[in-house]
């Protein structure tokens, strides 16, 4: 809304003019949502948008799907990372023109080792070996062996830590999804425990997941610092990682 500054003096817009403060009087740019909309050069900038707000669509189905799990091991940048992996798994699809590509489980791959936590690397964190595979209805993590005195760089202060494993089904083309997460599968340990040995744990689904579903298993660490028999996250979970070990 225009205001008056002086006797003569405007600065804002009337009838299609902006009055700036310097003085100076410009015509107000037209709107190009129409030139959007139609205009032939910027068939790029449609598609590209028309992709870009679908893989949004995606990682929020995703981090929704994983919500408990994320929300103790993420950063504050993890939405829009995660956006740019999903629209490189858009582009691996090789049926339908650009800027009407979709996600197809079958090229999900670029999926594969996203860390939810930028700050926290599970490869520099968890140095014992595990496995994540999935059969039927079930998504399994399996654990050799497990020494954490010597297997888990714990940061400064963590007094005990658990292991965080969950999977969900996510199908793309109706935007739901199911989950079977299981929290802490050997359960919140002193980090001066005895050694493991094959440890198994199975997050299962109610149903064999359709062919065309997604299936994205997690697994990461939480670190605490125990007061008084209490234990309480360390630094806000900035220490926590949490990657995607299994996609099928």
């Amino acid at each position: 809304m225009a205001q008056q500054t002086g006797i003569l003096g405007l600065r804002g817009t009337v009838g299609g003019l902006v009055f700036r403060k310097d003085g100076s009087v410009a015509q107000k740019p037209a709107s190009n949502k129409a030139a959007f909309a139609n205009k032939p050069s910027m068939e790029r900038t449609r598609e590209n948008a028309n992709e870009f707000g679908l893989a949004a669509k995606y990682s929020k189905l995703l981090r929704d799907a994983l919500r408990v799990a994320i929300s103790a091991a993420s950063d504050s940048q993890v939405a829009a990372r995660l956006t740019k992996v999903m629209r490189e798994v858009i582009a691996l699809d090789d049926t339908n023109d650009r800027g009407q590509r979709v996600f197809d489980a079958a090229n999900s791959a670029p999926l594969l080792g996203f860390n939810f936590n930028a700050g926290a690397g599970i490869g520099q964190t968890m140095y014992f070996p595990f496995e994540v595979t999935g059969n039927g209805a079930d998504v399994t993590l399996s654990i050799p062996a497990l020494n954490p005195v010597s297997d888990i760089a714990a940061p400064q202060g963590a007094t005990h830590f658990e292991v965080v494993f969950a999977a969900a089904e996510l199908d793309m083309e109706t935007m739901t999804f199911s989950g079977a997460r299981v929290a802490a599968p050997l359960g919140v340990l002193p980090i001066n425990t005895a050694p493991l040995a094959n440890q198994q744990v199975v997050a299962s689904f109610a149903a064999v997941p359709a062919a065309a579903s997604l299936v994205v298993g997690v697994v990461g660490i939480n670190f605490y610092q125990q007061v008084n028999g209490k234990n309480y996250p360390l630094n806000n979970n900035s220490t926590n990682p949490l990657a995607i070990e299994y996609v099928a």
